[in-house]
């Protein structure tokens, strides 16, 4: 079967659209920080740049308000946001399905549109969940995919072999679809994503309805993923994203609130819990622990055997409070073997940027004009 080249095909959802218009195309510039247009970085190394996309549907709803960001090479991006946040809206914009109302999307220093087929080849999608022809089985359905992407038979049968074996559906390959459990669509669906051996992976919520050795296999894949190829990976756990990425993109109805490396967003919160392993004798630290709940850097302190668990208050400076805390330990011949930062840091500056951003108000558009 013959596809037009200008027809787009979506991956693991099993049909194709046809469209016509004949894209624009856009100088790529960018914001200085006095507010002014310069022209983009167009080096190999950046992938995706997008510059104030906004997608507004039948003029009823607005998706996307003034995306900006810039996503380089061997980057794995973690989109963070609720329910109707604008996440999917941005990933369907990035890959062409959908047009942007202004701004722009380039892809591998091009201009995305719907009739991107040659950047749509170098990339690997997964929507959340993701459908199939019922009637076809693994081996039938990739090579289905490996044709429409023009692979030839000598490298597409090896090819959907190989995938087939490394995401564990050997045993399957000849199975109707329509039998699959939720873990076996998942894992074709990794497959049908890496079948043209793309340059650049969005998954949509890859881990979403997943038991937890499914979840843990998808996490492993995508850290093996991220050592060859730039992702961008959709997800409501935060604890997903914080093993995974080292970036982050939040949005907050349709508004991106941050974006930068997982440690900047981390280092927004304030780490005032922590636990220590102690090593010494067991009176000599109930001794400690008594002067400690004396210094008023302390909201609460408490000891389990030789595990000392500590809350400092809000407005005291967390090395000065430590630093009391390990001459009384010293002073006391107390070994500290172990301190830790307890909390998920990511959640915790997830909510607290959206709450922020929320609180904001009418101020959030002059932040914006004066940036």
């Amino acid at each position: 079967m013959l596809i037009p080249a200008d027809s787009i095909f979506v991956i693991a959802i099993g049909r194709f659209i046809r469209v016509t218009y004949t894209p624009l195309v856009f100088e790529s510039v960018f914001l200085t920080s006095g507010g002014g247009l310069v022209p983009a970085d167009q080096s190999d190394n950046l992938v995706v740049e997008t510059y104030k996309l906004t997608k507004i549907y039948q003029n009823k709803q607005i998706a996307l308000n003034d995306v900006s960001l810039r996503i380089e090479r061997g980057t794995v991006l973690g989109l963070l946001g609720s329910n109707g946040a604008g996440k999917t809206t941005l990933l369907r914009l990035i890959i062409g399905l959908h047009r942007p109302t202004a701004g722009w999307v380039n892809v591998f220093g091009k201009n995305m549109t719907p009739n991107s087929a040659d950047l749509r080849r170098k990339i690997g999608y997964i929507p959340t969940n993701p459908q199939f022809p019922k009637g076809m089985t693994p081996i039938t359905y990739l090579d289905y995919m490996a044709r429409l992407f023009g692979l030839p038979q000598d490298v597409r049968k090896p090819r959907l072999a190989s995938l087939i074996r490394a995401v564990d559906l050997l045993g399957a390959s000849g199975t109707p679809i329509s039998g699959f459990s939720s873990g076996m669509i998942a894992r074709l669906a990794v497959a049908a994503s890496l079948i043209n051996e793309p340059d650049l992976l969005i998954w949509d919520e890859p881990t979403h309805g997943l038991d937890p050795e499914a979840r843990r296999s998808m996490l492993e894949l995508i850290k093996s993923l991220s050592k060859e190829k730039t992702l961008i990976v959709s997800s409501h756990n935060l604890s997903d994203i914080d093993e995974v990425c080292d970036h982050a993109a939040v949005l907050s109805h349709g508004q991106l609130i941050f974006y930068g490396s997982l440690q900047d967003l981390k280092g927004r919160m304030r780490r005032n819990h922590f636990e220590l392993d102690l090593e010494g004798d067991q009176k000599s630290i109930t001794k400690a622990v008594q002067i400690i709940r004396t210094l008023s850097e302390f909201k609460s302190v408490q000891v389990k055997q030789k595990k000392l668990e500590i809350y400092l208050n809000d407005d005291v400076v967390t090395t000065t409070a430590l630093a009391n805390l390990f001459m009384t330990l010293t002073d006391s011949k107390i070994n500290l073997l172990g301190i830790k930062s307890i909390g998920q840091q990511t959640e915790e500056a997830f909510l607290d940027l959206v709450e922020q951003e929320e609180s904001r108000g009418f101020a959030r558009i002059y932040k914006q004009q004066a940036a």
